[in-house]
């Protein structure tokens, strides 16, 4: 693969480009891709052709399952883990095994293994939830936020169509994520299309978010992400199951529909507290009800 043709797709991540470019060329150690859901981290395994592996079939807690994928590969070959956090410590540690000797331990016959000479891709969106032991072993690769301007790019690559204008709103309100940003976009141009609008503005790409998802084109916010903003900045904070309890989900759904994306996009900040407004609440706060009201 030539160096010109890595990664030539990817908008933004210069950071990311290069130290997975330096890992592609010159390292052999496994390499952990590390950032939020739907910021890319698959893009950069297909970019390097690895094969991906159905991570769903290892959560059993038999070592054995590892190897499956792995016997499989050829010499040469990268495979793409992710979700890497899900396998089960037994799970992880049959691959510390083949991170440190080169070779799988078969526990039913006793004996080590050969394995082919692969390169291993991991990805994970929860750091915390992966061992020491696994960190240690690994260079770690960190996404970075995208900015708007790179939000923009990566919708008008996929939606030409789309008026660049009128893209202000997708971006406040995909809070950062490229993959939130794409589908949002998608779902305006099925918007515009019901509506037999072929040149839409900025207006009418607002009135589609507005009109079928109740998200508002000044903040970016929907109606349930504007409450638990009002509700954290009237009381000045609130524990995730005062969220959950309001908007009527599961702590979980809670989390993660609303409180993570918020987190990440500087409108609420997780403490010892609970939840508290975050930067954009804090200095937006006044405008944007003034605003929506």
């Amino acid at each position: 693969m030539e160096e010109t043709k890595l990664f030539s797709d990817i908008v933004g991540q210069d950071r990311a480009k290069r130290a997975i470019q330096d890992w592609y060329y010159f390292d052999t150690c496994p390499l952990l891709i590390f950032g939020p859901s739907g910021y890319g981290k698959t893009a950069f395994a297909e970019n390097l052709g690895a094969k991906i592996v159905d991570t769903t079939q290892l959560r059993s807690d038999r070592v054995s399952s590892l190897l499956k994928p792995i016997k499989e590969a050829d010499d040469g070959d990268i495979l793409f883990f992710d979700e890497i956090h899900t396998l089960q410590p037994k799970v992880l540690e049959g691959l510390y095994y083949i991170f440190d000797k080169g070779t799988f331990y078969d526990p039913e016959i006793g004996v080590d293994l050969p394995i082919p000479h692969v390169k291993f891709i991991f990805a994970t969106n929860y750091l915390n939830k992966l061992p020491i032991a696994f960190q240690t072993r690994v260079k770690l690769v960190e996404l970075q936020n995208y900015t708007d301007d790179e939000l923009k790019e990566i919708i008008i690559n996929k939606y030409p169509e789309l008026n660049k204008d009128g893209l202000d709103a997708i971006i406040k309100s995909c809070k950062g994520t490229p993959r939130i940003a794409l589908r949002l976009a998608g779902d305006v141009i099925s918007g515009l299309k019901t509506e037999k609008i072929e040149k839409a503005s900025a207006d009418d790409m607002n009135n589609i978010l507005n009109s079928r998802f109740g998200i508002n084109p000044t903040t970016g916010l929907s109606e349930s992400e504007f409450t638990i903003i009002q509700k954290v900045c009237e009381r000045g904070h609130l524990s995730t199951t005062a969220i959950a309890n309001t908007l009527k989900l599961s702590i979980k759904d809670a989390r993660d529909r609303y409180i993570n994306p918020l987190q990440i996009s500087d409108w609420l900040c997780i403490t010892s507290k609970g939840v508290v407004p975050g930067f954009k609440a804090y200095e937006h706060y006044r405008l944007f009800v003034r605003k929506i009201k």
